[in-house]
């Protein structure tokens, strides 16, 4: 039993939830990329951590890292002084530390803080 006035409709709703909608597509459009490019890096890391050390010291392993910055479109925030490279008789550590500054919403930007470990035994 509704009365006359009531025809139920919602556009008030409708129109918050379509906006809160459109806020969180267009906050994953702006941070699936970081996080995307933040775990390639990780993975090429532990790749360059494996390399054979005699083949690859670490002057050259610090090159490749530049370059696989480059690749991933973090070489703004990942160089030759946010990484260290340290390699013993039988690991080799890379530790790179970088912060990255991201607009999620219009109006609105937050500060990441990644830190990268790649510790692992060496040929």
């Amino acid at each position: 039993m509704r009365a006359e006035s009531e025809r139920g409709e919602g556009k008030l709703g409708t129109v918050v939830g379509l906006a809160f909608l459109v806020a969180v597509f267009w906050a994953g459009w702006n941070l699936i990329p970081v996080y995307y490019a933040n775990y390639s890096l990780s993975d090429r890391l532990v790749e360059l951590a494996r390399a054979p050390k005699y083949r690859y010291p670490d002057d050259e392993v610090m090159r490749l890292i530049v370059k696989a910055a480059a690749e991933n479109n973090v070489e703004k925030y990942v160089n030759e002084t946010t990484c260290k490279v340290t390699t013993t008789e039988h690991r080799r550590t890379i530790v790179c530390e970088y912060e990255r500054e991201v607009s999620v919403l219009p109006g609105w930007t937050r500060t990441f803080q990644f830190k990268l470990t790649a510790d692992q035994p060496v040929i």
